[in-house]
């Protein structure tokens, strides 16, 4: 191996990481995990964020094997803390759910410096409305949630959330400072 990085290296370290500008801090809005990712997509949504709706889904496939791909964010249910999108009920995601129902969505508004990773297990929601019989809905109901801000000076912000039987557990905000 050499001691001169390749071109993709140079490049890689030359681009700059998580340059989001300075976002207000997040010490105000509301507390429960649904109502804080609907106002952060609001927020992206309200500043014109390409594809703000756009989640990645990741499942894994019946040996255990990760799979992940973006689609669209169809609704999010507050009192039930349910992230909705629809997918053909033949599809590999949908056969993947079947088989094992936990999933993971994720969402990254890079001008917002702003990241949110929600776990929980996906259910068919049949009262959810879609164009086409061919379509199926289907909900992530949050078990756990965690809201991520970044900040220039790399003192990112971080909120984990975890459901209960009575409720939900909410660490506040915490400085997740990188190291370098």
């Amino acid at each position: 191996m050499t001691d001169t990085p390749s071109p993709l290296v140079r490049a890689l370290l030359a681009h700059p990481v998580l340059a989001a500008p300075a976002y207000p801090p997040p010490d105000h809005g509301p507390t429960d995990p649904a109502e804080l990712f609907t106002a952060w997509l609001l927020d992206a949504l309200a500043a014109g964020a390409p594809d703000a709706q756009v989640l990645t889904l990741s499942t894994v496939d019946a040996e255990g094997r990760p799979d992940a791909r973006v689609l669209v964010l169809r609704d999010v249910e507050l009192p039930a803390a349910a992230w909705h999108f629809w997918t053909e009920p033949d599809s590999p995601k949908a056969r993947q759910l079947a088989a094992r129902p936990d999933a993971a969505l994720t969402a990254y508004w890079p001008a917002q410096g702003r990241q949110v990773r929600l776990r929980g297990p996906v259910r068919p929601s049949p009262g959810c409305t879609t164009p086409s019989p061919a379509l199926h809905c289907y909900a992530l109901h949050a078990a756990q949630a965690e809201f991520w801000q970044a900040s220039p000076d790399r003192h990112h912000l971080r909120r984990r959330h975890t459901r209960t039987a009575g409720g939900w557990t909410d660490t506040g905000w915490t400085d997740t400072r990188l190291p370098g």
